[in-house]
């Protein structure tokens, strides 16, 4: 059976009415496929939920997913100097930026409570939990609805491991479709220029572990505001940034 797949042709998207449709859909056990600006996920909250995207992915054991939340969650659910938290909060909340995180979790945490062994050894390594606050608005609500209701959602990309993010829905695998209750298809997603993934931050150490879209920006932030040097991006490099320019069109003329 197909997935439902909201905003239905010719409605708007509407990032509250969204984001409950889908939370409702994870509080009854079901899996979603969600817009998250670097490309589409795949994202589940109960175990039989989050067992049967990790196999539609094809991940093999030792695989990992992630938590998928909010600042308040990422604030919950782990243990780090005030100082660390701080920075966290500017980078993702003040600046608008998504982000994932490794960092000491609060063991025995009511919110990883219900989690099979199996699926909490997928979110976590050793005593470090791997989490991705997603800062769009529609990602900020659906978090807030699960942060009220105590709901952990669990989740990674929408594809097959090892074939990259898909940027629009008609681009994932048939198989990973298949596997999901409920698509919120918002089109192209913010960042396909990048063709990556998001950067992963050990924040305890301050190692970066994967760069990701939009690097180059977090990297510059948290160097002048926290002194933090990390390491360059091979590619995107900002020692020089050239100037910018428009590009008129030929209705230009007309105003």
């Amino acid at each position: 059976m197909a997935p439902r797949v909201i905003p239905a042709p010719g409605v708007l998207p509407d990032y509250k009415r969204d984001a409950r449709e889908a939370f409702e859909c994870m509080k009854a056990g079901g899996v979603i496929i969600i817009p998250t600006d670097l490309g589409y996920g795949l994202m589940s909250a109960s175990n039989e939920g989050i067992e049967r995207s990790f196999n539609a992915k094809e991940r093999k054991q030792g695989h990992t997913l992630g938590v998928i939340g909010t600042f308040r969650a990422f604030k919950e659910l782990n243990v780090l100097p005030p100082e660390k938290v701080e920075m966290i909060r500017v980078v993702t909340q003040d600046m608008d930026q998504t982000l994932n995180t490794v960092a000491p979790m609060v063991k025995n945490h009511p919110r990883l409570a219900h989690l099979t062994p199996e699926n909490l050894a997928r979110i976590t390594k050793g005593d470090t939990l791997g989490m991705n606050i997603g800062e769009s608005p529609f990602l900020r609500e659906l978090g807030h609805l699960n942060d009220e209701d105590g709901q952990l959602m669990v989740g990674s990309s929408a594809n097959i491991t090892g074939t990259g993010q898909k940027l629009r829905v008609e681009d994932i695998e048939p198989s990973v479709y298949a596997a999901a209750d409920l698509v919120v298809d918002y089109g192209l997603q913010r960042y396909h220029r990048y063709q990556r993934s998001g950067t992963i931050l050990d924040v305890e150490n301050m190692r970066v572990l994967r760069i990701g879209a939009g690097y180059e920006i977090l990297r510059e932030r948290i160097k002048k505001w926290w002194g933090y040097d990390l390491i360059e991006d091979p590619v995107n490099k900002t020692d020089k940034v050239g100037l910018s320019y428009s590009i008129k069109t030929e209705h230009a003329e007309k105003f």
